[in-house]
């Protein structure tokens, strides 16, 4: 038997563990599309604020770890699934056979639509590369802006206020921390941070990241050519360092930024999932042991959607329908409504 686990964060790493105890003569694959040994993103801050070395991020210690149970782990970034060859296609163009397939893909940061966020100095904070890029950046005093506070963002404000930035904080909501905290909780966090010396800005959204044209290089005179052609002159000007981002806010303010980290959400990544004939909502779903509508064919993790299985389920289709369908079976939906799901709404009766 062999089983391919896609994904090589702790719920793929603690698969491949569990299915070695109880399968040990099995063959086991992970695969990961980050060019590091499996880490823990939740570890990121504590490397941020210097409690921690990047080897303290690590899920597993020692180089030889996997290799001792007879686990494989590889990089690569899965392109698509072949249910029925039963394959897993690379985006370098290597395929790789399965009897039994988990996807614990997770997720990516959701970028917002905002002019200006692409370009340099703009960051989540997300993997070890996006933790290695801020740390070079946010040095005592920078100027950092942070978009989004709710519970993930708020560890990472956390870490970056530790690094003795200037930190400010834009939240579209009405308080911090909006999804889990009520008005009176959500306020006492930002009277705490305010305390703390951190600017926070609730119920504004960023609309630009702004950055000054470099100005361009001053064209050389007639005798300047000439001592170009002929190799004479001075060596050119060093390249002047860029400027700061002004950063504009829907309440029209404007905030001055060396450093802006993107916290504001995620999306599961399933994009490679799309014709394989797995069915996938918001996330891949599964019934009640993980398993997706394909046999043999798993999902865990961020990237997993779990179907509640009550007596009765409501289903609201992309279109507006409602139709009651049993709960009974997971495979006994009908194929045409479940992947235009756009809400699920349990029901019991």
């Amino acid at each position: 038997m062999k089983h391919v686990i896609l994904g090589a964060g702790p719920a793929g790493v603690i698969a491949a563990e569990t299915l070695r105890k109880n399968a040990p003569g099995d063959e086991i694959v992970v695969i990961g599309d980050e060019p590091e040994a499996p880490y823990s993103r939740m570890a990121i801050p504590y490397l941020l604020i210097g409690n921690v070395g990047e080897e303290g991020t690590r899920l597993r210690h020692g180089a030889d770890h996997f290799a001792k149970l007879g686990i494989v782990v590889r990089h690569g970034r899965a392109k698509s699934v072949d249910t029925v060859k039963r394959q897993v296609l690379l985006e370098d163009g290597s395929s790789v056979v399965f009897d039994r397939l988990l996807i614990a893909t997770g997720s990516s940061p959701a970028t917002p639509p905002i002019p200006g966020i692409e370009g340099p100095g703009v960051h989540p904070c997300w993997t070890l590369a996006d933790a290695r890029e801020i740390m070079a950046l946010a040095k005592p005093g920078a100027r950092v802006l942070q978009m989004g506070a709710g519970f993930i963002g708020c560890i990472i404000m956390e870490a970056l206020a530790a690094r003795g930035v200037k930190l400010s904080v834009v939240e579209m909501g009405d308080r911090m921390v909006p999804r889990m905290m009520g008005p009176t909780a959500g306020g006492m966090i930002k009277d705490w941070c305010e305390a703390k010396g951190v600017s926070v800005y609730t119920g504004a959204r960023v609309e630009a990241v702004e950055r000054p044209e470099t100005p361009a290089a001053a064209e050389p005179g007639l005798l300047g050519k000439i001592a170009q052609v002929l190799g004479f002159g001075a060596d050119p000007a060093p390249a002047v360092p860029a400027a700061p981002m002004t950063v504009r806010l829907s309440t029209g303010q404007r905030l001055e930024a060396d450093l802006v980290i993107s916290a504001t959400g995620v999306k599961p990544n399933i994009g490679f999932l799309q014709d394989s004939g797995i069915t996938c909502l918001v996330g891949v779903l599964t019934d009640e042991h993980l398993q997706t509508n394909m046999p043999g064919i798993y999902a865990a993790g961020d990237c997993a959607d779990r179907l509640v299985r009550l007596p009765c389920l409501w289903l609201e289709s992309h279109s507006g329908r409602r139709l009651l369908c049993p709960a009974a079976k997971f495979g006994e939906f009908p194929p045409t409504v479940v992947p235009r799901l756009a809400r699920l709404v349990t029901q019991s009766i």
